[in-house]
């Protein structure tokens, strides 16, 4: 186990290419009024899966339904269905796609995020391969070492949370009930260039307490797991 006192912890939800757009995310439903009608993503800013704030309509995939179990419609993503502002996290349906008949259909939509979240001190990072002994029948010594399973755990000291954040760290991520996931950058030496970063990627959040105060909500020996861990360089 490896801790980092003193250290920043830099929270960033990411849904990138490598790791999978948030999947159908419920907007709301359609007013089937004619008029424009908008909805706001959970998350902001909507990037392209490089992590780079968009506004392009062919980013993002926006679908509706009529009833739950129905098939999900994609609408057209050359701007004549819906417009979306990536930095607000603004999806604007245009009244081609509002008119009566289309009164009560649920809209979601699949997007890219890249965002800072929040900030902690003093992580831990618990790695394990599970390495199993292999002895030869009568041999008192291993024979061979079987790399087992993989784990990637730990917990952080203090970790300042927004309401937003709080929200995530609780609720589900998207349509078919997944947790919110984060990426973990921890930084011993500072935010400066060129110095090391501990990436973590795909965590979610499996406990910790919860302290709400009058100026701010902090979480404490919080835990977490990760599915990766990865040594690189602060970028520019």
């Amino acid at each position: 186990m490896t801790t980092y006192h003193g250290s920043t912890v830099k929270l960033k939800i990411e849904r990138l290419s490598a790791e999978t757009k948030i999947q159908r995310e419920l907007l709301g439903l359609l007013s089937g009024g004619g008029v424009d009608q908008d909805f706001y993503a959970k998350n902001f800013p909507i990037t392209t899966g490089a992590g780079a704030v968009t506004d392009a309509e062919t980013d993002v995939d926006v679908y509706t339904r009529v009833t739950t179990g129905s098939t999900w419609v994609e609408l057209d993503d050359d701007g004549s269905d819906f417009v979306i502002d990536g930095s607000e996290g603004l999806v604007t349906i245009q009244a081609a796609a509002n008119q009566a008949g289309d009164a009560g259909k649920a809209v979601s939509i699949s997007y890219f995020i890249a965002a800072y979240v929040g900030r902690g001190q003093g992580a831990s990072i618990d790695y394990g391969s599970d390495l199993e002994d292999v002895h030869e029948l009568g041999s008192r010594s291993p024979q061979e070492l079987k790399e087992g399973h993989v784990s990637i755990s730990g917990s952080i000291d203090a970790l300042y949370v927004s309401r937003d954040l709080f929200g995530k760290m609780l609720g589900v991520d998207d349509l078919y009930g997944r947790l919110a996931d984060f990426t973990f950058l921890l930084r011993p030496n500072g935010d400066t260039v060129g110095q090391p970063q501990i990436r973590l990627s795909n965590v979610k959040f499996s406990g910790g307490s919860i302290k709400v105060g009058l100026k701010a909500i902090m979480a404490s020996s919080v835990k977490y797991k990760g599915l990766a861990v990865a040594l690189e360089a602060v970028p520019s």
